[in-house]
């Protein structure tokens, strides 16, 4: 065996490695997250819901994003909440 096939094999046995300790790292912080942190209990607002109104703050953002998307040309029709 040469040695640039050795080296060849060094580099992904090392890249090989390199990507289990990265994947076991995120694996034991989703744990340690998911055990000490807690979890976040929210209820979230569906387009079904009769209640749903989109705040003045949406509606200027989005208002916005149309306006500079379509240089002034666009209108704002409707929104509605998807999902």
């Amino acid at each position: 065996m040469g040695l640039p096939l050795q080296v060849f094999i060094l580099g992904l046995l090392t890249v090989f490695l390199v990507l289990l300790v990265v994947a076991g790292t995120g694996n034991a912080i989703i744990w340690f997250v998911n055990r000490y942190m807690g979890s976040v209990s929210y209820h979230p607002v569906t387009a079904r819901d009769p209640d749903y109104t989109a705040s003045s703050k949406s509606i200027a953002a989005i208002t916005a994003a149309v306006h500079s998307v379509t240089k002034g040309k666009g209108k704002v029709e409707k929104i509605e909440k998807q999902g």
